[in-house]
Parts: C-alpha cells; structure tokens; sequence
C-alpha cells in the first residue's frame, strides 16, 4: 500500500519526466496519454496541482502557443505505444489492468513521426489545466497552494481564455487565483469579461470560477476595472446561495455601485440583494450621497429605495440634512414604499428610528386627500 509520502514521491518523478518531454520535443503522444489519464484520475493528491503548473510554465518557454480549444484525442490509444517508465509505476500504483496504451509490442512505435512542438502545444494546455486545477475548488478549506506567478503566464493564460470552451476558460480562472496569497496581476478579470461579450450563459464551471474570481479580487484589481467587473457581476447573476462571505459581498456591492459607472451599470438584480445583505457589514459613506444624488437626477425610484434602505441601517454621518431630504423626495415619488418605511423597524435595524417616523409622517400629511393611501 502506498503511503500519500510516496505517492508524491512518485508524482515528483513522473513530473520531472513531464518537463523532460516538454523540454525534448519528442514523445508527445506518450505524454498526451498520460495527460489524459491524469485527467480522469478523480481523487487526485494536491500536490498534482502545482506539478501540473510548472508544466503550463514549461509550455510557456519554449514555443509560441495558439488559442487552445477543446478537442476530440488526435491520439488514439493503439498497440505498440509505450509510456515513460515512471508513468507504468504510476499506472501500476492506481491499478491493475487499467493502463490504457501498454499494450502489445513496439513494432508501430517506430513508424510514428512526431509533429511540431507548435502543433502539439495547444491541444496540450487544455489537458494540462484540467489536471491542475478542475478538481480544485478555491476557498477558505482549500489546502494552502503556492504557485510561482511569472509575467510569462499571463500570454499563456489569456490563450487559454481566448478558447471557446467554457471548461478551458474556467480551469485557466483557477489557476489565477488558486494561489489566493500570491495572485498575479494580471487582466483575468479583463479576459473573462471579454468572454461575455459572446452572449452565451456560462457553463456551471466558468460560473462558479467567476464569481470566486470577484470574490478574491475586488480589493484591487476590481476597482481598476470597473466597467469589466460590472459586465461580469450582471454576467454571473450572483444569489446568497453562492457566497463564501456575505460581508464580503455587502462590501463589494457598495463599492461597485459607488463607483461612477456603477449607478447605472449595476443590474437592479444586485441593488435587492444588497437590501437583504445590508445587516452583514459597516456600511462606508464617502460616497453614499453621490449615489442618492445620481439615482435623484435619473429618476430611478426603484434603485434609490433600495439604497435609501441600506442607508437607514447605517448613519450617514456628515449629511443629515441632505439624506432627509432625499428619503423624502423618494416617499413623495414613490408613495407606494411608504409603508415599508413606516415598518421599518421591523425586521430591520434602524439607526435613527424617531427621524424616519417623523419623515414617513410628513411624506403621509403631503399626499393628497383625494388620492387613497397605500396601505
């Protein structure tokens, strides 16, 4: 019985073999084999992620890579193919009888001729990010990675993004943050809202990889790319169910929809679900006045009750009088929100409860005696 310390053991071995055939230019045929193998090895040691990134790095040394696409194997298992001896222990290791290519004698293995790095390559890197990273799932109970970030990888990955294959997309936006301490700077965020631009909903994979991708970013690289990170948000659709951190969320809410193209660009589907996530979080206000003020211009009623709710849950200091008077346009507008405000207190926080109490009566005494009363 192998013990996980020999296993890696031998994975370390079979990966300097990788990078040897990599590095050669021959016997690709064996090492697409082994690739695929790999891939389909479904309770695979964390340790194969890192390996198979140094792989990509290789990749990326030593030839120009095309756009890589999903592909039917060029390559079909026949007789008098042979793999890297190290593989055989490895095949031997998972199981008997289950080695695809060991098969027959050598007699054909000759007849063989091995094509161009060049051609090789792109079919490659899509076998190689799913054995890194399909199996990893990014987040607070992944074991630890460390991935050695170069500025090469960013060609290699925006290759891989420029693929058509939502699976080869997603693994290539797991590599970019699988490492969630040493994440590079590069423009995943940028390429992934291009892949938007097809109109095409993304597949669970890609989805699931995107919104972790918004999660581990938003600190920096999101406000850079405002509008990229509001064409992904609205792409995404993302609900509760699908966060690891709700305060997190709250956060990035507000600071997306305090951004300037955030007041309009955000979909309204994102301005409830901040309403339901407003208790989670310290609500900033530096610019929460600017967003009344744009919604007020726009006349969009409906965005400013949403964010006229967030910001009775916290106090906007430095701009009482200004915030009384936009919940009061927003009660005399749209006199239909009324009783949820004159309710407020329940379920909600409020931070000012009298002040509301005393707006809600003033916004009621305004409306006209022949108009009924919303109830």
């Amino acid at each position: 019985m192998y013990t996980s310390d020999s296993l890696e053991s031998i994975l370390s071995h079979l990966s300097v073999g990788v990078m040897d055939v990599i590095a050669d230019g021959v016997n690709f045929r064996h090492l697409y084999f082994l690739l695929e193998f790999l891939a389909a090895w479904e309770k695979q040691p964390a340790c194969l992620t890192p390996m198979a990134y140094k792989w990509c790095s290789a990749f990326s040394e030593v030839t120009e890579l095309g756009p890589p696409s999903r592909f039917e194997p060029r390559f079909k298992p026949q007789a008098g193919i042979l793999v890297h001896p190290v593989a055989k222990l490895l095949f031997s290791f998972v199981g008997p009888g289950i080695d695809p290519v060991c098969m027959g004698d050598a007699s054909n293995h000759d007849h063989e001729r091995t094509r161009s790095r060049a051609e090789h390559y792109p079919e490659m890197l899509p076998v190689v990010l799913e054995v890194g990273f399909r199996l990893v799932m990014p987040g607070p109970n992944q074991p630890a990675l460390c991935l050695d970030h170069t500025p090469r990888h960013d060609l290699v990955f925006k290759r891989a993004f420029s693929s058509d294959d939502d699976e080869v997309v997603a693994d290539a936006v797991c590599t970019w943050i699988a490492d969630s301490h040493h994440m590079p700077d590069g423009s995943c965020v940028h390429c992934l809202a291009k892949h938007v631009e097809k109109d095409t909903p993304f597949s669970p994979w890609l989805r699931q990889m995107g919104i972790r991708l918004i999660e581990r970013m938003w600190r920096s690289n999101l406000r850079v790319l405002e509008l990229e990170t509001i064409r992904l948000l609205n792409c995404l659709d993302v609900n509760v169910d699908d966060m690891e951190d709700i305060g997190t969320w709250a956060g990035l809410l507000v600071d997306v929809i305090c951004s300037p193209a955030g007041h309009n660009g955000l979909s309204i589907h994102y301005w409830h679900l901040l309403g339901g996530l407003a208790w989670a979080w310290y609500f900033p206000t530096a610019h929460a006045m600017e967003v009344v003020r744009s919604l007020e211009g726009a006349e969009n009623w409906e965005k400013l009750e949403v964010w006229m709710v967030v910001m009775w849950q916290h106090n906007p200091s430095g701009h009482l009088e200004r915030f009384k008077q936009g919940t009061l346009k927003l009660l005399q507008q749209r006199p239909s929100t009324l009783p949820r405000f004159e309710s407020f207190s329940r379920p909600w926080r409020v931070w000012n409860e009298p002040l509301l109490k005393d707006i809600c009566a003033q916004a009621r005494a305004e409306q006209s005696p022949l108009e009924p009363l919303p109830l």
